[in-house]
């Protein structure tokens, strides 16, 4: 089954700001670290349970899962009923885990 992506607000903002981030040194090295994101991104549509649940899931109660891509955590969950994967968070890895408010602001 090949799951529909689908990318939260938070985490086109974060993408938005690593990408920005990176081409301060190298528009060259931000275009090809996020062209690679996308590759990983788009890999999520065929068996995104290949990945580990977070650590921080029971606390969250939620079963995020993540994958790392160079120094990030791309965050994510799966709707199997709906088939979509929301891609919730492309967090760096040197920031606190993560914590309810980082994936729903609302609460």
């Amino acid at each position: 089954m090949a799951f529909r992506i689908e990318i939260t607000d938070l985490a086109e903002h974060d993408i938005d700001e690593a990408v920005a981030f990176i081409a301060r040194d190298s528009v060259d090295t931000s275009a090809k670290w996020q062209a690679g994101l996308e590759t990983l991104i788009l890999s999520l549509d065929e068996l995104p349970n290949r990945f580990p649940v977070v650590p921080e899931a029971a606390e969250l109660q939620l079963s995020y899962r993540s994958a790392i891509y160079h120094s990030h955590r791309i965050v994510f969950r799966i709707d199997e009923v709906n088939g979509i994967v929301y891609l919730v968070r492309v967090y760096h890895g040197a920031r606190r885990p993560l914590t309810n408010k980082d994936v729903d602001p609302a609460s």
